[in-house]
Formats: C-alpha cells, structure tokens, sequence
C-alpha cells in the first residue's frame, strides 16, 4: 500500500543549499522510492547516481525477480550441503526467524511456494490452486527447514526451500540507505520505498517530518484518515485492498497466511506499525495482517509498539490503536 508524504518539496536540478530541502526519486524492487534531505551542498545528479547504484546492490541481494539475485540462486541451490551468505542476506534471515518466533509463526519468509500458487509471487500464476496442490507445497514451507550457522552459512534442509523476503527486504533497505545518507553527513531527511518510511533529524527549520496513512479506497489514492509525525522514526503500512485477486467471485488478499496456507481472511483492511527501524515494521505489519486486530493488538501492547488498525465493520471502517500510538492533538 502506498503512504502519502505530506511535505513541501523544493526541487532543485544541480546543486542545492544545505538549508533547503531536495527530493530524489526513482524505481527499484518493482516499486518506486523517495528521498527527502537537507544539510549539504551536493550535486543532486551524483547523488542519485550514488543511490540508485546502493538500491541496486540491495536488489541484487533479495530480489526474487532476478534470476542472479543471491536470494534467487540460493532458491535454485538444490544441494543440502552448508553455502555461504552475504553478511546482509544472513542478517535479514536471521531477524527472519527470531520475527517468527515472535509471532507464533505468522511471519514466514518460506512461505513463497505458497505465494506463488495463489498468483502473489514472481511465476505469474492465475488459476486458484486446488487444495492438493496447496498440501503438496506445505512440505516445502516452514522456517524450521532451514537452518543457520554463525559463521555465515545456511543449509537448507529441504531443497525445494524457496524465500521470499517481499515483506521485509523494503524495510531493511530503507534501513541501510538512510544509515548511508546520514554518513554522507546530511542532517535530516527521510526515506521510503514503497511506502516504508524513515526518517532522521528534521526539516531545515526544526519541522518534523509528518506522514499521512492512506484511507482505503479501491479506485482512487490520496485522501488521508490519519497523519503522523515521525522524528528518528519508522512506520510501515500492509493493507489488503489494493493488491489482491479475484478467482469466480471471491476476493483473496495478497497476504497469505503461513499457517493456514491460504490468503488471510479477517476485516483487518491496513495497518500501520512504528517502531525505531524499518525491517521491524516492515515484517511486524505483515504479521498482523495475518494475526486479525485483536491479536495484534495484545502483542502491539505487550512489546511496546506504535500500531493503527482499519477495520470493516459491515459498511463502516472502525479505527483501532495499540496504547502506543500517538494521540493527534484534540484526539481523546
């Protein structure tokens, strides 16, 4: 789901003064990002040259579309012997499990086959899959078929394993480039990928950077049910109405749900996670779509997180929120 920046834009075409504002934008992971900065004089050009190159790098980690993508090869590695990863594919891998065993296993990045089956994923299926068909590929899901060393390598213990990082590879991106950005010494900005945000410091006059959550809506974008003002934060949105597919006369979110082995089905519409990176929103968002809003919010609640939830209800879309989520002003 896309989330709308709310802010005033100053585009400028070479270099720019460190006290205004400058926006880079462009595509990667089959979706667009946006950076906001300020702080330094710099050839903006350069600089987009510097961040399409750095996004690059991180496609070619994660990306399940590349066919040399080292996720891709590592999903086409049929042997069962031990095989090296990049220190970045092993460390998301890693948080990959602990977010499992965190969530009771509602956040599973072996989940792909079953993706794929339901048409979400990169093999551009479009039949419904049977429930044989389901069953089958349940042998291959589950994030106890892999295992992971410390010093850097996994095994897969079924072959036919298949990863999909789709839902934490964005947040983890806008991680490791706005730790890139602020190294280059800007003093505040803010960066999205798909609508995974970041931000760091502020706007030139000490503004914090606001973000709007997007309101639900099948044919049109851009109206707004909330906005949030993220200073050294994070938040990241999954929403079920936007993507999905339509198979005889039912409706299935692009959500699958690793346990169930099927598309999740609850009146969760969107959610909105904040936390202090954006791989954890990223992939907790995920889980909660899957989990339904009363689960989510007993675990939002008891780790301390930021969450805004919508909610059919018959005709009507309810709000709901975790203790933690930051009240507007006026709000009760």
């Amino acid at each position: 789901m896309r989330i709308y920046l709310l802010i005033m834009f100053i585009f400028i075409t070479s270099c720019n003064k460190s006290d205004e504002l400058i926006k880079l934008q462009g595509q990667i992971f089959g979706t667009y990002y946006s950076v906001i900065l300020h702080g330094k004089d710099i050839d903006q050009k350069i600089l987009k040259e510097e961040i399409d190159q750095f996004l690059r790098g991180q496609d070619y980690i994660f990306s399940t579309y590349k066919e040399d993508s080292e996720l891709s090869k590592l999903n086409s590695y049929k042997d069962q012997k031990k095989v090296g990863l990049s220190g970045e594919l092993y460390n998301v891998l890693k948080l990959s499990q602990k977010i499992f065993k965190e969530t009771s296993g509602y956040f599973d990045v072996t989940v792909g086959p079953i993706v794929n089956a339901w048409g979400f994923g990169p093999d551009g299926v479009q039949n419904k899959p049977t429930e044989e068909e389901i069953s089958k590929l349940s042998q291959f899901v589950g994030m106890d078929k892999i295992k992971l060393f410390d010093n850097g390598d996994i095994k897969k213990l079924n072959p036919n394993i298949y990863i999909d990082l789709s839902a934490i590879a964005k947040g983890y991106a806008v991680d490791q480039l706005l730790i890139y950005l602020e190294r280059k010494g800007f003093k505040g900005g803010l960066v999205e990928i798909g609508g995974e945000v970041r931000t760091f410091g502020t706007k030139p006059k000490g503004e914090t950077f606001k973000v709007g959550i997007e309101k639900p809506e099948f044919n049109q974008s851009g109206n707004l049910v909330n906005i949030v003002e993220l200073k050294d934060m994070a938040m990241a949105t999954s929403g079920s109405y936007r993507n999905f597919k339509k198979y005889q006369d039912t409706f299935f979110s692009h959500t699958i749900d690793p346990i169930q082995k099927k598309p999740a089905n609850n009146n969760m519409i969107s959610v909105t996670v904040l936390h202090n990176n954006c791989t954890h929103a990223d992939a907790y968002a995920t889980a909660f779509m899957v989990m339904g809003a009363e689960k989510s919010l007993e675990f939002a609640n008891n780790k301390g997180l930021g969450i805004y939830i919508l909610v059919k209800n018959g005709e009507k879309i309810d709000i709901l929120t975790s203790d933690y989520f930051p009240k507007n002003k006026g709000q009760k």
